[in-house]
Parts: structure tokens; sequence; C-alpha cells
């Protein structure tokens, strides 16, 4: 079975690139999704935050040329929280 999933928004915090003990780069950020929809006559505005991992080069690139507000669109898989699921 095959899983996709598109993210498009805004970054919430600037990334945070660190090396892993393999030596290898992970850059870490939130990405910020807006949705606006009416409800009974009323403007309602839903925000959904997500947490993107990136390796290697990517994780270069992103921790170069991101910052706090960038819009970005982020293609991958999405994994549950092993703590909550």
């Amino acid at each position: 079975m095959y899983q996709s999933l598109t993210i498009v928004g805004n970054l919430g915090t600037d990334p945070e690139m660190r090396a892993l003990p393999s030596g290898k780069f992970v850059t870490n950020f939130s990405v910020a999704v807006n949705r606006k929809y009416t409800k009974d006559g009323q403007t309602l505005k839903e925000t959904s935050w997500f947490k993107v991992a990136v390796f290697d080069k990517q994780a270069e690139a992103c921790a170069t040329y991101l910052k706090k507000g960038s819009e970005v669109l982020v293609e991958g898989r999405l994994s549950p929280d092993p703590t909550t699921g």
C-alpha cells in the first residue's frame, strides 16, 4: 500500500538543522495550514500544524533558504506520533 501527503502552508518557526550520529543532517520545522470557512453566516478560521523532518541534501537546502513565515509545499509520508497515535 502507498501513502502520500501534500502540505501547503507557512513555516511557524525557523528551521533547525542538526547532525545525526551517522553524520547525515536532519532539519526540523513546523508548518501551519490555514482554512477559512463559513458556518451559520459566520466566517471561521482553523489552523492545523504539522511537524516536518527533512534529511540529507534537502535538509541543508531548507536550513539555508527557509525562515519563519516562508511559504512551502511539502510532499512526503505521514508518520503518527508514537505516544499519541
